[in-house]
């Protein structure tokens, strides 16, 4: 499956230019970064590629086709969509978050199925919480909840994943947790995935493509090594940036600081 925003642009009625010239084009299995300051327009610029807000300029594309063309359930068959992660109002147990997924293969009174509480329980599996199924939402963890999120898009069979800062407001081990997730999805069932953080180490260590918004509204697209550099990161988040590789036996860590100028 091939993903491509095309001169996209997006401004505010009566306000500034939040997006300009955003182009991309992400074809392969595995998972693009996006990164940029607060303010900068990510999570406007996440909607603007699914159409949950519409690109003042240029536009989003699924294998050539613009996807103001597609058909609803048409689209959200093939990409599913990770928000950031809120606990629900409605009080449902993981099992019946999970399901939701399963909307887009279902008609408009249909129940699930046989089949889709199967899809429903490889899910819980696939992210590592079937021992969650009975449990309440609001019972669990945030970084348990984050999977729960993750395990209900994924029920929807998509090819691509987009998620809003699935590893924000979570302690360290429950963010490698869902690091080891997201890239283990890509490795083993061939998955393309865009996230959305605030973490350029995390980038650097799980994704092959990155897009860095920068302060006038531009980005700049690529290889992740090419991207993710000192200077770039300077001039994206108005800080001196030092980039150190540290070796232990496990293997090597990439760190990234943001230094105090002198």
């Amino acid at each position: 499956m091939k993903f491509e925003v095309k001169e996209g642009g997006f401004r505010y009625r009566r306000g500034r230019q939040v997006l300009q010239h955003v182009n991309l084009c992400f074809d392969q299995p595995g998972i693009l970064s996006v990164l940029g300051a607060n303010g900068a327009g990510k999570t406007t610029l996440m909607k603007c590629m699914l159409g949950l807000l519409h690109w003042t300029e240029g536009g989003s594309y699924l294998d050539d086709t613009d996807i103001r063309t597609l058909r609803h359930k048409e689209f959200w068959k093939r990409v599913g969509y990770v928000p950031q992660a809120r606990l629900p109002s409605f009080v449902y147990t993981v099992r019946e978050m999970v399901v939701l997924g399963r909307g887009v293969h279902l008609g408009e009174l249909a129940q699930p199925g046989k089949r889709d509480w199967e899809i429903v329980d490889h899910c819980l599996e696939t992210v590592g919480i079937p021992h969650l199924r009975d449990k309440l939402c609001s019972e669990i963890s945030g970084g348990e909840y984050q999977l729960v999120l993750i395990a209900r898009a994924l029920a929807g069979e998509p090819e691509l994943l987009v998620l809003d800062e699935p590893e924000s407001n979570l302690d360290f081990k429950n963010q490698q947790v869902v690091l080891r997730v997201l890239r283990e999805l890509c490795e083993r069932q061939g998955l393309s995935a865009i996230i959305n953080t605030h973490f350029p180490e995390h980038a650097l260590d799980i994704s092959c493509k990155s897009l860095l918004l920068m302060p006038d509204g531009s980005t700049v697209y690529g290889d992740t090594a090419d991207i993710i550099r000192e200077d770039r990161l300077e001039a994206a988040f108005g800080i001196p940036v030092r980039i150190r590789t540290i070796s232990l036996p496990e293997r090597d860590y990439t760190c990234v600081m943001a230094v105090e100028r002198t």
